[in-house]
């Protein structure tokens, strides 16, 4: 899949970090340009947090228990919609 390469104000981001940021744009089913949108919402602080967060995380076991437990959430939230 063909994803256009974003370009970084200010920023000479390395092709490496663009891969990663290509990658995680994939898993979470966005494009790479949601990451540099300008927002005016309250949630802009807190998704470079997370990202920051993510980032922090090296061990790929690691990262597989965070996305189990956002699919849990994820699946909990789902359940309780259809409960209503």
């Amino acid at each position: 899949m063909d994803m256009k390469t974003p370009t970084i104000p200010g920023s000479a981001a390395s092709p490496r970090a663009l891969g990663k940021l290509q990658d995680l744009a994939e898993v979470l089913g966005c494009s790479t340009d949601l990451f540099f949108a300008a927002s005016d919402g309250p949630s802009t602080g807190q998704t470079a947090q997370l990202l920051q967060m993510w980032l922090a995380i090296r061990n790929p076991e690691d990262r597989q228990t965070v996305f189990a437990c956002v699919r849990e959430v994820l699946k909990a939230q789902s359940d309780g919609h259809r409960e209503r």
